[in-house]
């Protein structure tokens, strides 16, 4: 739980840094990220695992980090955790 919590506190912060550059290319990519995990057809729980699974195929530890936490916000459970990986 601490690592989760100081990886999310990590992430803000640099969030913050980054948005407050006058780019308006990374300002539109934050914008499509945002838009993309809102409950469309899939709710946002469904969109997160696949973000996880994503993000598990591709290695990145900072992305499993941060769809683990978005996961858990979202109210994913443990069983669920379990079978996803399972896929």
């Amino acid at each position: 739980a601490d690592r989760l919590r100081e990886f999310t506190q990590f992430r803000q912060r640099m969030n913050q840094r980054i948005l407050a550059e006058p780019n308006q290319v990374v300002r539109r990519f934050f914008a499509l990220d945002t838009q993309t995990y809102q409950a469309g057809a899939l709710d946002v729980k469904t969109k997160e695992l696949l973000g996880l699974v994503a993000s598990m195929v591709l290695r990145c530890d900072d992305c499993i980090s941060y769809h683990v936490a978005q996961c858990k916000e979202a109210g994913v459970t443990r069983e669920e955790f379990f079978e996803t990986f399972s896929v």
